[in-house]
This record gives C-alpha cells, sequence and structure tokens, in this order.
C-alpha cells in the first residue's frame, strides 16, 4: 500500500509541474566572437552568446550545437560541451566552442577571413536544448548581428 501512495504522489507531482507555465529561454544575442586559433586547414573559435531565463524556476541548458556563417562563410558548428545551469529570472553569457576545417571551402573565402578586417555579420542558428528532470525542450535560435572580429563583451 505504501508502494502505491508513493507512485500516485510522484505521478501527480510531475503532472502539477508540467502544468506550470514554462516561458521559452531566449538568446538574447552574439556578446562575442573571438577565433582562437586559424589556418588554411580550419578554424577553432568561441561564440558567446546571452541566454536569458525569464522563470522563476531555474533549468539546466543540455549539450547544443548551432550553425555558424561568418560574413557569408559557413564556419560549420558551434557546440556547447557540457551542461550548464541558469538560475531562474537570470541572463548570462556562455561560451560555445567552434571547431571545423576547411576542407569543402573556397580558398579566397579563407583568405578573406584570415585578413580578419572591420565589423563583419554572423549568424547563429539552431535549436538550444534546455529542461528540468526529464522534461526536456528545444527552443529555436535564429540571431544575426554585426560584431567585432576577436570582440568578447
Amino acid at each position: 500500500m505504501r508502494v502505491l501512495n508513493l507512485i500516485i504522489t510522484v505521478i501527480f507531482f510531475f503532472v502539477f509541474l508540467g502544468c506550470k507555465d514554462f516561458k521559452e529561454a531566449q538568446c538574447t544575442g552574439v556578446k562575442g566572437f573571438k577565433i582562437n586559433k586559424i589556418s588554411a586547414q580550419g578554424i577553432d573559435a568561441d561564440i558567446i552568446l546571452g541566454i536569458k531565463n525569464p522563470n522563476h524556476m531555474g533549468f539546466s541548458i543540455y549539450r547544443s550545437e548551432f550553425d555558424v556563417v561568418y560574413s557569408g562563410i559557413n564556419l560549420g558548428k558551434a557546440k556547447l560541451t557540457k551542461r550548464v545551469y541558469i538560475n531562474g529570472d537570470t541572463e548570462k553569457n556562455y561560451s560555445f566552442n567552434l571547431k571545423s576545417n576547411f576542407k569543402d571551402a573556397n580558398p579566397m573565402d579563407v583568405m578573406k577571413l584570415m585578413s580578419g578586417g572591420a565589423k563583419s555579420v554572423i549568424e547563429v542558428t539552431g535549436d538550444l536544448k534546455a529542461g528540468k528532470f526529464y522534461l526536456k525542450k528545444r527552443f529555436p535560435v535564429k540571431v544575426k548581428q554585426k560584431v567585432d572580429m576577436n570582440s568578447r563583451d
């Protein structure tokens, strides 16, 4: 009988938790883009994204990946390598590592990227995986804005 009561209590707990209004996490923009290493073979860079949690309860961001395009050049996928916890009602910046090779890239695009330059447009698209306990949800991210090469705010 005790086991049955425990099971019913757990089921009600998850039902009430699931019914609570859960607002989407928001990507507030690209806060920085830093190239760690670039060569004719590939790129290793960090992209810093601002993520806002409008909920009172915290949740975790799970391993997520995004497609990154810098000045019209496809740089590949930026990945969050470990799970990160976000407190409720906060906005913080998180670093996503970008590693890509240039085996299919146009050599002129690689030279343009290696020369650096003034402000350029960076596009980040993908899904941010977030949740708490066994409740997980994907939030679409599509950001396009101007950034300085090697900027970090």
